[in-house]
């Protein structure tokens, strides 16, 4: 019976200790600051960000934002942001460039 108490003590620690990947969407926008009246370019992207378990969590938020990068990318040098905010304005500025 002692050894069952342990046992049952042991399961419900290990229990508590695991912890599971948990995904959140977070959203970005950006807008063009082209004097415009109706349809004006804006980009808006929804991204799964990974918590709870930092290790994997970073790994793949950091594969996310460099695919995120490699998708909305055009022009001639790539873009050197650091997060989604930078990248969204940095899109929206090539655009810009582009149209003048």
């Amino acid at each position: 019976m002692k050894h069952f108490i342990i046992y049952t003590l042991l399961l419900f620690s290990a229990v508590q200790c695991s912890k599971e990947l948990i995904f959140e969407t977070e959203s970005f926008q950006k807008k063009t600051t082209m004097p415009c009246k109706e349809n004006c370019p804006s980009i808006s992207v929804k991204i799964p960000v990974a918590n709870a378990v930092p290790v994997v969590a970073d790994s793949i938020n950091k594969k996310v934002f460099s695919v995120m990068k490699e998708i909305i990318y055009f022009g001639e040098k790539p873009y050197t942001a650091s997060d989604y905010n930078g990248l969204l304005a940095s899109f929206i500025d090539s655009y810009e460039k582009l149209q003048n």
